[in-house]
């Protein structure tokens, strides 16, 4: 299976991503009518990817979000293809509500 290198620009964004995420769950977790909150990535990909800049394995933003200090209580991980998904299913099985 290729792994996607992806390039310094790619690398902020999963940054921002996990910071707003970080963010957004902290927010969430104190709002008494809120029962739950999903997170849905829609390009989900295999999960890792390669630093064109350093060479290293990255985690994606699915495994990022896993991370958050505040989980979110449902993830959706979704791509249109099956080979990635297959990687991230094994890579996340142990994960409770999770749906790829």
């Amino acid at each position: 299976m290729k792994i996607d290198k992806i390039g310094e620009w790619s690398e902020i964004k999963l940054e921002i991503i996990k910071e707003y995420a970080h963010a957004l769950t902290t927010i969430m977790k104190n709002q008494s009518w809120c029962q739950g909150y999903a997170y849905i990535d829609a390009f989900s990909g295999l999960g890792v990817h390669i630093s064109r800049k350093t060479g290293e394995f990255i985690k994606g933003s699915p495994l990022n979000a896993l991370e958050i200090e505040n989980p979110f209580t449902e993830y959706h991980y979704i791509d249109i293809d099956k080979e990635k998904t297959k990687v991230l299913s094994r890579l996340t099985h142990d994960i409770p509500n999770i749906k790829i």
